[in-house]
């Protein structure tokens, strides 16, 4: 097989779009689909609901049980638990009545159901158990690595995981080593390396290596940006690490915000400080909390606002409610009317629908009345708004609900006309059907397959044009990643010839057509930039990659903006997976 992916010095990537590639599957239980875009395999499951593929297993019920299934459409899970959770590093929770074990990636029942309480896997391998009334630790094979002796357990910061014992603190590590036996009177989480720890009335900072310095004040934090929180009766301030004073104690509290700013607060109200103590943002918001990207939603007397990562207010607090970003743009309402939002603060407003969902491969769902439809980020109608449900875009395609049979039928209350012709199928990002109307459930695709449900049996689509190539890794969590194509990239903004607004410009385009998802299938938001005229560089994000994590570039180029050539040729591929990991 030809290689379409060679690695350079610096894991630049070539990849040659203007080709096109071709790749079968054709597997002998397979039915004709009348498409040789993708293949329809019945799986002989019987279901009652399904659900979409996580970690390359998708959930299935059937009955009252839950069970898992393979992309295959082999059952690696029988159904015989009352609930399965989603997969977290690499592990699901799974319940037999009120009793907790855990099933693998595979499937497999790495722990059975016998725990009053667990905690999720860490992703060193550590997962809290509770029995009896105690805490303790597994590892991924079900051994007890600590037996049930804690009264409480906190979240794994940075390899290590809080204790506590008979109101003493300690801490275990990635190990499962009772770290600095629990005889703190008091402890914060690991930071930076650092976690700030009391014994013996006197509070300090215990390393990797449980060395404890000493610190002379009230109280101190774990290290915020290379600084001590450091409390003096009941104000606090900032030292620097040798504990030499940086900002004196005057504020009711002091905590990160993000990697430049910290968010300070005093009579009920919060500010931003930046490194060297400076105030950046007055004291006069009712909270302060971290968005992506670097950016921080702020809230004053009920309304929502956004400031960046050097404070500046982007957005000033006068929206009723701003959602998480995706794909650099967040949902907002106000009075009543929905829009969205960029993050250099451009609003949007769409009156015209009732809801705006988060924005997927570049299209958002929106709903007007009990019907769905998709916008693209300049807020066009690319495909009206005619289902009755929708899910988000993944892969270039989208499972919609619609009615087959004669009009009404869907508010008529009758089950059985309802059963048989409101059905699921699946269009591509222009509208056009891609997969006929035929299925009682549909779930996105996940890489290459997605799973549907016809008079309860089971069956898996496999697309035939997706091409992962070979995988990629690097250690370095702020990795620029490039792609260099075959021709000079079209880069020019289409404008709106009544306001002179960008419609369409690069960024938008790649936006579209190029996505980073982590392992679980979770966005990243990254941004792009043409680095020359036929290479496009896909930034890292604000805080860059997480380490020990596989992460995938897939290329798409099927909407209304494609990536196109000086002469506006689109340069259309099969769908190209790149999987890449960021190692230790």
């Amino acid at each position: 097989m030809k290689k379409y992916l060679r690695k350079y010095a610096g894991f630049t990537m070539l990849l040659l779009l203007s080709l096109c590639f071709t790749f079968t599957w054709n597997p002998s239980d397979a039915r004709a689909s009348g498409n040789n875009n993708y293949t329809i395999v019945d799986s002989q499951i019987t279901a009652d609901n399904i659900y979409p593929f996580q970690n390359g297993l998708a959930k299935f019920r059937s009955g009252n049980f839950y069970g898992l299934m393979d992309k295959n459409g082999k059952i690696k899970t029988n159904p015989e638990f009352t609930s399965i959770e989603s997969f977290k590093n690499g592990y699901a929770k799974i319940y037999k009545g009120t009793k907790i074990g855990f099933a693998d990636e595979n499937g497999n029942i790495a722990v059975q159901p016998q725990y009053e309480n667990a905690g999720d896997f860490s992703k060193e391998g550590l997962a809290p158990i509770n029995s009896d009334s105690k805490w303790g630790f597994i590892n991924t094979r079900g051994d007890i690595v600590i037996k049930p002796e804690f009264d409480a357990v906190y979240g794994s910061q940075q390899g290590f995981m809080r204790v506590r014992k008979g109101g003493k603190y300690g801490f275990v590590d990635s190990r499962g080593n009772i770290f600095s036996d629990c005889k703190y009177d008091n402890a914060y989480d690991f930071q930076e390396g650092y976690a700030a720890v009391k014994i013996n009335n006197s509070w300090g900072l215990i390393d990797t290596n449980g060395s404890f310095k000493s610190f002379d004040f009230d109280e101190i934090k774990s290290p915020v940006l290379g600084l001590v929180p450091v409390k003096t009766g009941d104000k606090w301030g900032l030292c620097d690490m040798s504990g030499k004073i940086v900002l004196e104690p005057k504020y009711k509290d002091i905590s990160y915000l993000s990697k430049n700013l910290i968010k300070v607060s005093s009579g009920g109200k919060y500010g931003v400080i930046d490194k060297n103590g400076r105030l950046i943002l007055n004291l006069s918001y009712d909270s302060i909390t971290p968005a992506s990207g670097g950016l921080s939603q702020i809230v004053k007397n009920g309304k929502c606002g956004i400031i960046d990562d050097s404070g500046k207010t982007i957005v000033k607090p006068e929206l009723d409610w701003i959602d998480s970003y995706h794909e650099g743009k967040a949902i907002i309402t106000s009075h009543g009317r929905y829009g969205f939002i960029n993050t250099k603060g451009e609003i949007k407003y769409m009156p015209e629908f009732d809801k705006i969902y988060a924005f997927s491969e570049g299209l958002a769902r929106v709903q007007k009345g009990s019907k769905w439809g998709f916008i693209n980020e300049n807020g066009d109608t690319i495909i009206d708004t005619v289902f009755d449900n929708a899910s988000d875009f993944s892969q270039g395609y989208a499972a919609v609900k619609k009615n087959t049979g004669s009009a009404g039928i869907e508010d008529s209350g009758d089950a059985a006309l309802i059963k048989k012709y409101i059905k699921w199928g699946y269009i591509d990002r222009l509208g056009s059907t891609f997969i006929s109307y035929d299925f009682d459930s549909a779930s996105p695709f996940d890489g290459d397959t997605a799973l549907v449900l016809q008079d309860n049996k089971c069956s898996t689509i496999k697309i035939s044009d997706i091409k992962s190539m070979q995988s990629l890794s690097t250690a370095d969590p702020y990795k620029v990643w490039k792609i260099k194509f075959s021709k000079p990239i079209d880069d020019k903004a289409v404008k709106n010839e009544d306001d002179d607004t960008v419609i369409n410009n690069i960024d938008m385009t790649m936006t579209d057509n190029i996505k980073v998802t982590d392992k679980n299938g979770k966005y990243v938001d990254v941004s792009f930039s043409l680095e020359a005229p036929n290479v496009i560089t896909i930034n890292p994000p604000y805080e860059g990659y997480e380490t020990s994590q596989d992460y995938t570039i897939t290329i798409l180029s099927n909407n209304k903006y494609n990536i196109r050539d000086k002469d506006g040729n689109t340069l259309k591929p099969s769908i190209i997976e790149i999987p890449f990991s960021i190692v230790n």
